[in-house]
């Protein structure tokens, strides 16, 4: 099965809003190959990625402590955490459970999440993000967020699953 998560047809250009984050075709982190060989067996088998039945899920036990399970607000101004996993609570040294995307990011990072969050939940398109933060010619840190589009538990609603993985 491959990877590849193709394009939705309105691209959205990541290095115009921030430079770190760059657009990826296909992860390229072992736990986001496999987050997303699970999204593409669910959606295959059952049309859909569902909340409470296809997450959480045995396949993927060991990745759920880097995912971040968000609702959007009516109006599609933010995003609420409703689930998240316990490498977020090491990262940021707060529960995110509760808190909106709006508290998480400010400015440019904000517009940036905000639209890859809304672009993948109207297209029901994954996107994979690749995030390298340099000091001079050092990286400090280095990611891969996958986005994938969700149906929330009462499938009245998209909701969106974000798989954060750290390299080295």
């Amino acid at each position: 099965m491959s990877q590849s998560l193709g394009t939705s047809e309105e691209p959205f250009d990541y290095a115009n809003l921030v430079g770190y984050y760059t657009h990826v075709d296909e992860p390229r982190h072992a736990d986001a190959i496999c987050l997303l060989q699970h999204w593409q067996a669910c959606v295959a088998e059952s049309g859909d990625f569902l909340i409470g039945r296809d997450i959480p899920a045995r396949p993927i036990a060991k990745l759920l402590h880097s995912i971040v399970v968000y609702e959007p607000l009516p109006g599609d101004g933010d995003l609420r955490v409703r689930l998240a996993g316990d490498n977020t609570r090491r990262l940021f040294h707060v529960d995110l459970k509760g808190t909106l995307l709006s508290q998480q990011f400010s400015g440019k990072d904000f517009t940036h999440h905000l639209a890859a969050s809304f672009e993948v939940i109207r297209t029901k398109w994954p996107m994979a993000i690749d995030s390298s933060l340099r000091r001079g010619h050092v990286e400090e840190l280095h990611s891969e967020t996958l986005l994938l589009p969700a149906t929330a538990p009462d499938r009245k609603a998209g909701w969106l699953i974000v798989g954060m993985f750290f390299f080295g």
